[in-house]
């Protein structure tokens, strides 16, 4: 009896319980709000559409310039994209992770944050999804000036730009519907990089 009950605990078969397996165990199942959000974010992370995260999905669009590891040298782009993705392998760390793998992995997140709207804000964020009202509203999408043919300015939001560079205007125009006339000033989100507006 004392087996069963430790091994409902013991989900990844280590021999131990960790704090997150017995918190998940604890709390059961994400409610239909929150795995939608993981859902969504794992739409986001698998760019072929195959159902699954390998690098091949991320070689082209992930930046490791910032890792510091990378920037040290002691660490190639494949070991850097091979160690953001071991963050959400399950078991067994084949280096393919599947969508089941994902909602595993924010299930653990999940069971240790209390607030609906905490977790949304969250999400929104490390995956820029747009939307969210109140404290739960995206801050971390791109936000970008736009100054019309009239010299009229509004900041727009650019939706979905989790892989799009931010230096690259084409795209936000494209992203944006804009047309050639419309110039674009960058300003950022959250991070405040470049408070100033930038003009072509």
């Amino acid at each position: 009896e004392a087996r069963d009950v430790f091994a409902f605990f013991d989900k990844d078969n280590s021999g131990k319980v960790s704090i997150d397996e017995f918190m998940t165990s604890l709390r059961g199942e994400m409610n239909p709000k929150r795995l939608e959000f993981v859902t969504v974010a794992f739409e986001r992370l698998d760019r072929t559409g195959d159902g699954v995260v390998t690098i091949e999905d991320l070689v082209e669009v992930y930046d490791p310039a910032f890792h510091p590891e990378f920037k040290a040298g002691k660490k190639t782009k494949e070991e850097v994209l091979q160690e953001f993705l071991a963050n959400f392998d399950g078991v067994d760390k084949d280096g393919v992770v599947t969508e089941q793998e994902f909602i595993e992995y924010y299930k653990n997140i999940s069971a240790s944050i209390d607030d609906d709207e905490y977790f949304e804000l969250m999400m929104r964020n490390a995956w820029h999804i747009s939307g969210g009202a109140g404290w739960a509203a995206n801050t971390s999408n791109t936000r970008v000036l736009v100054t019309d043919e009239q010299g009229n300015q509004v900041v727009r939001e650019v939706e979905d730009d989790l892989w799009l560079s931010r230096g690259d205007q084409a795209a936000m125009r494209n992203k944006l519907g804009l047309g050639a006339g419309a110039k674009v000033g960058l300003t950022f989100g959250s991070d405040n990089r470049n408070a100033q507006a930038k003009r072509p």
